[in-house]
């Protein structure tokens, strides 16, 4: 499929050649076009053959520009071949542990290569050929972000629950060209633990530089997983040794690489009752995405937060916050340290009956659990919802923050989930 182009950009070279939205764009000196990434790599040339479908009629420009230089096209896809699924049925899937009758978009398992490099998802590798690994290194499309979960062939192939190249082979070509990888593994307590999880980590830290990051987080489980592969779930005891693996690990690789190269993530950090290491220990926050650091970001904005609230208000001000139960204490934490006159700031962690009370995470709460959990609660002036919980000001089951404010009569904010920027907002009522 070509590119379907959306926006023309004002005085760029797409906007001289007369190019509009609706047109396709074929091909860019003979190189058909799979996606966005296609485009960028073969449209920097200096001089350019465009193909280019408006309706039944197909058009040739001629193009010289500067290296570099954008043609000023923005797609209605980056895929314009359309996303790549996963044909696995992984022991710890989250999408095949969702409720039915969801929006059908949420079913939806992508393992494409191209979206982790623009976006930076985790993807498996398991369906990838050694084309594609030869255009991964052509052009360059580094970092790539690479779940791994084991080396060991056969326990792969079985938590992935479908065939899989050796995913050590597919590194070290990766490698050979010179792509950057950030990778995780995703334990399964009693699956790929012990020394499975020894020897992958070993495994990637022989492959640094390469592999330039290596994040531990624990699998999550909903109420509606089907799958029948025994999962052990996270407890204190468990979280210790993991840590304290972890932090073997660092002070080794610090010695050999000087990075720690491999961090947990702060779900055991809180399971475990330790406390976060300070903001240099992350090294940047490589995986901040992958909830590596997260709570180290919410303590250092949080210092910043009591920093620019004022000792008092000109009236009095009543504020409610929704989180999810993970990291309901740390809010709390922030909440009663607050020394602000005439603010009240009250936080309702909510439980999540859609995927379980297992469930904690606050990108996870759905709208109906708040409005079942808070209709009868006096939420004061407004209701604060982290941004993490909403796709398009919509909850994960579809009520929007519309219904939300109708629901429980009191204006209803997106926010970010930092205290700094929770506190600028309050500023703001």
């Amino acid at each position: 499929m070509p590119g379907i182009i959306s926006r023309i950009e004002p005085n760029t070279i797409a906007d001289e050649l007369g190019l509009r939205p609706g047109d396709e764009i074929i091909s860019i000196n003979g190189h058909t076009l799979s996606d966005l990434i296609d485009y960028r790599f073969y449209q920097a040339d200096e001089h350019l053959t465009i193909l280019v479908r408006r309706g039944k009629e197909t058009a040739e420009f001629e193009v010289e520009k500067d290296y570099d230089t954008d043609l000023g096209i923005t797609f209605t896809d980056a895929l314009f071949d359309g996303v790549r699924t996963c044909g696995a049925h992984c022991i710890f899937c989250f999408v095949e542990q969702l409720p039915k009758s969801m929006r059908k978009s949420l079913y939806l398992k992508d393992d494409d290569y191209r979206l982790s490099f623009l976006h930076g998802n985790f993807v498996t590798l398991a369906n990838v050929t050694d084309d594609d690994l030869r255009r991964i290194v052509t052009q360059r499309l580094s970092p790539l972000y690479i779940s791994v979960h084991t080396t060991d062939p056969d326990l792969r192939i079985k938590m992935l629950g479908r065939k899989a190249p050796d995913i050590l082979s597919q590194i070290d070509t990766l490698a050979e060209g010179h792509i950057s990888l950030h990778t995780q593994i995703v334990l399964c307590r009693g699956v790929n633990d012990g020394d499975y999880l020894a020897y992958a980590v070993q495994d990637l830290s022989e492959r640094y530089p390469a592999v330039q990051s290596i994040a531990i987080v624990p699998a999550g489980l909903s109420a509606h997983r089907r799958n029948k592969t025994p999962i052990g779930s996270i407890d204190p005891e468990y979280s210790r040794e993991i840590l304290d693996m972890v932090r073997g690990c660092q002070r080794r690789f610090l010695q050999l690489y000087g990075t720690r190269l491999i961090w947990a993530a702060d779900e055991f950090y809180l399971s475990a009752g330790k406390p976060v290491p300070p903001a240099t220990a992350y090294e940047g926050f490589p995986q901040i995405e992958n909830g590596i650091g997260l709570v180290r970001k919410f303590r250092d904005s949080a210092h910043r937060a009591k920093k620019i609230l004022p000792q008092s208000l000109p009236r009095p001000l009543k504020v409610s916050i929704i989180t999810g139960r993970l990291a309901a204490p740390l809010l709390e934490e922030w909440v009663n340290s607050l020394n602000c006159a005439g603010l009240t700031v009250q936080v309702f962690p909510i439980t999540n009956h859609l995927f379980g009370e297992t469930i904690t995470v606050t990108g996870l709460i759905t709208g109906h659990d708040i409005i079942n959990q808070l209709k009868d609660q006096d939420l004061g002036d407004v209701l604060f919802v982290p941004l993490v919980a909403l796709r398009d000001d919509t909850f994960l089951d579809d009520v929007a923050l519309d219904d939300l404010q109708i629901a429980l009569s009191v204006p209803v904010r997106s926010v970010s989930p930092s205290p700094y920027a929770l506190a600028k907002d309050i500023l703001q009522l």
